[in-house]
């Protein structure tokens, strides 16, 4: 089994990311979210397992960038589109939600409040940076002294952390509704 070492996968970013952002600088017209899908690129390649060695591990790592930039910007187009549809029912929509909604939305806020304190110092400070703050990577990295692949493994760790304990909540919610 081929897997490609986090040393190899960074020395391979590393070796040709000003390549790699001048091809990202056209598609996602962002410096920052380029340098975040370089990030994710990383995290893909390190996971990434084949029966065979890959002959070409620069074409690869294009295919991998281009392929995150592709899903970034098809994401992107899904959260205007939806910002848009929600904007249009806003203006026909009672603007309060119901108390039982506002009731649940509180105990999911709650919930996850107490799932980001669960988790170990150094992971909840930096999810918290990146998804409450909106830190780009590369801003962790400088100000917590910390490697890519850490800020990576810190915000996969957190987010595995919180959807399991959301998932729990529902799952008693739902309990406690058919008892």
């Amino acid at each position: 089994m081929y897997r490609f070492s986090p040393d190899f996968a960074n020395d391979l970013i590393q070796r040709h990311r000003d390549e790699l952002l001048g091809f990202l600088a056209p598609r996602i017209r962002c410096p920052e979210t380029a340098a975040d899908i370089l990030q994710d690129a990383f995290f893909r390649l390190t996971q990434f397992e084949s029966e065979s060695q890959i002959a070409n591990p620069r074409a690869f790592l294009y295919k991998v960038v281009g392929n995150l930039a592709i899903d970034h910007l098809r994401k992107h187009q899904r959260e205007a589109e939806r910002h848009a549809a929600e904007e249009e029912l806003a203006e026909h929509a009672d603007a309060t939600p119901d108390l039982e909604r506002q009731v649940y939305s509180r105990q999911k806020l709650l919930h996850l409040q107490q799932a980001v304190s669960e988790l170990p110092p150094k992971c909840r400070e930096v999810f918290v940076l990146h998804k409450f703050h909106h830190y780009p990577y590369s801003q962790i990295m400088r100000e917590l002294n910390i490697a890519e692949s850490t800020v990576l493994k810190h915000i996969n760790k957190a987010l595995e952390h919180c959807r399991r304990r959301m998932r729990e909540l529902e799952l008693s919610e739902r309990e406690r509704h058919d008892a």
